[in-house]
């Protein structure tokens, strides 16, 4: 007979633990419906990428192995809109410049522009659970379509025209969001991006025999886009 109440009163138990986890689980998914696909925030991101951009920098067929090159900022705008409770999908489009000077013979002072114009998207959470007063950290994962353009400005020769393409990325990030009011809030983030882009070459091939013209070959080269960013947003939440 013990056994018996003993068996009622689990049965029991797990009836009102089920209806209870029932009920939570049903005001939780009222909850996310009503915050599908709205606007979080939107803002602007600035900051410094340090593209690894390995031919330019290390190959012994690039005429800027020894070039200074400068600091590589970044600006970009973004909107932020709510999945589900804490996770966002963010969408961003942004600019980039970096840019190179060497002395090449018969070319004078040559400047090269590498420009990149991505479109981003990227997932991210929002540790909300441990949150520490105004400061919540997040992570994030996403992908970008760049658009990239190169162009060459030479001291003595005319311009060639710019080259421009495009290539895939894969980024990783984390952040803190520092909420300094209820609308506005400021980001400190780094942020990874792996990819390469393929820029073609036209190479002159020096003829041994000297009654023989020298002869030209299209090669082409993978230019690492690996590299870091660091940055902070601004950015208006609703």
């Amino acid at each position: 007979m013990k056994s018996y109440f003993l068996s009622k009163n689990i049965f029991v138990f797990i009836i009102v633990f089920l209806f209870h986890a029932q009920t939570v689980l049903l005001a939780q998914e009222d909850e996310k419906s009503n915050q599908k696909f709205k606007i979080r925030s939107f803002g602007l991101n600035v900051g410094v990428y340090n593209p690894e951009l390995d031919y330019w920098k290390n190959d012994t067929n690039s005429v800027f192995r020894q070039a200074d090159f400068s600091t590589n900022i970044f600006a970009n705008g973004f909107v932020e809109l709510t999945l589900v409770k804490n996770l966002a999908a963010k969408l961003g489009v942004g600019y980039w410049q970096t840019r190179a000077e060497s002395v090449i013979p018969s070319y004078g002072k040559t400047s090269m522009l590498l420009t990149g114009n991505p479109i981003s998207l990227d997932l991210v959470y929002y540790a909300e659970p441990i949150k520490l007063g105004f400061v919540t950290p997040y992570i994030g994962a996403g992908v970008e379509y760049l658009f990239i353009q190169y162009s060459l400005d030479f001291e003595d020769k005319d311009n060639p025209d710019p080259v421009n393409g495009s290539s895939a990325l894969l980024s990783g990030l984390i952040g803190l969001e520092l909420g300094f009011s209820d609308n506005f809030a400021m980001d400190l983030f780094a942020e990874y991006k792996h990819g390469q882009y393929d820029q073609r070459f036209v190479r002159q091939i020096i003829s041994s025999d000297p009654d023989l013209p020298d002869a030209e070959t299209e090669v082409t080269e993978s230019i690492s886009l690996n590299g870091p960013k660091f940055g902070i947003s601004f950015k208006y939440r609703f």
